[in-house]
């Protein structure tokens, strides 16, 4: 037996898909619900009966992507830290590759002191989970003998994490800026053999 979709969770749903696709291509202070709503059909009044002010949309947005990105964490869970940077990569690629976009981390931190407060909360702790995936990484890459760099963990992680947000800027300008930066970030990492 299948169960119908409930139309108020489709279309909540809907609101979100729309609205992070704007985010991803144009940041949060560039759309309005107007964008939304002319993309979906309908009124604005829809858009805000579910999300009474953009800073709820945005919240609810950062709150999918860190659940998202926990998911993809725990994916990885089993592979050694080599594996955990290549699909870390893959992350990057996949954002490029969908008409050059920029990672939601990278947008959330450009627009910042922009935002809400309460979306800066939710962005700081998002930032602050992938920052500290990357550290992890490096951490446990130096341990096992993978990775060797100067320097400490910490730094390297966010080293490695703004490096890839620098570079998905770039790439919307130059198309081997992500590849360039990737191959870079091996070879600090003592990986060039990859």
């Amino acid at each position: 037996m299948t169960q119908s979709s409930d139309p108020k969770t489709d279309t909540r749903k809907r609101i979100l898909d729309i609205a992070e696709q704007l985010l991803l291509s144009r940041g949060f202070n560039a759309f309005s619900y107007q964008h939304i709503s002319s993309e979906l059909g309908v009124r604005n009044a829809a858009i805000h009966y579910h999300f009474p002010k953009k800073s709820d949309l945005g919240v609810a947005l950062i709150q999918r992507y860190r659940r998202r990105f926990q998911r993809f964490i725990d994916q990885q869970a089993a592979q050694d830290p080599r594996a955990q940077l290549e699909a870390y990569f893959g992350l990057s690629d996949s954002y490029y590759r969908q008409h050059r976009q920029i990672c939601p981390s990278g947008i959330l931190s450009t627009e910042f002191l922009t935002l809400p407060e309460d979306m800066q909360q939710e962005a700081a702790a998002f930032i602050d989970e992938m920052r500290l995936w990357a550290v992890d990484i490096t951490r446990r890459g130096a341990a096992c003998g993978q990775m060797r760099y100067a320097g400490t963990p910490e730094a390297i992680g966010m080293m490695l994490f703004s490096a890839l947000q620098g570079a998905l800027q770039l790439a919307r300008i130059d198309p081997h800026a992500l590849e360039t930066i990737k191959q870079q970030v091996r070879a600090v990492l003592g990986l060039d053999g990859h």
